[in-house]
């Protein structure tokens, strides 16, 4: 990690922002400049907040985040921005579980569970 005067970048382990939500943080801070790294339970999978000067907005990917802190390439905060980015890989997943539809058969109370359908035994009254 880049590390200068005047430069500060706080990576400071995953911190719950709620007890309830499980959503993790990461963060950058480097003077007037703060980014916000949530992965979510829920919605999109990465979300980042980003405050620079007096104005904030959140975004999904990093490429936007860049964008909107128009910070130059040769700079050491921007160098610093492009290497604590580069170090999260947002394009992994977590992959989703094979069902076994077995086990569903015999545990399960879903719709899933049940190969009949429900309504089929059913008459309408007039």
């Amino acid at each position: 990690m880049l590390l200068q005067a005047g430069i500060s970048v706080i990576s400071i382990r995953p911190i719950p922002i709620s007890r309830i939500s499980g959503m993790k943080s990461e963060r950058f801070v480097a003077g007037q400049l703060w980014i916000e790294r949530k992965k979510n339970r829920e919605g999109p999978p990465i979300s980042y907040t980003v405050l620079k000067g007096f104005s904030s907005m959140g975004f999904t990917d990093s490429k936007e985040v860049l964008k909107f802190i128009r910070w130059p390439k040769g700079t050491p905060t921007g160098d610093a921005v492009r290497e604590w980015l580069a170090t999260f890989d947002d394009r992994t997943e977590d992959p989703a579980p094979v069902l076994d539809m077995d086990q569903v058969a015999k545990e399960g109370f879903g719709p899933e569970a049940h190969d009949e359908d429900p309504t089929a035994d059913t008459k309408m009254v007039t």
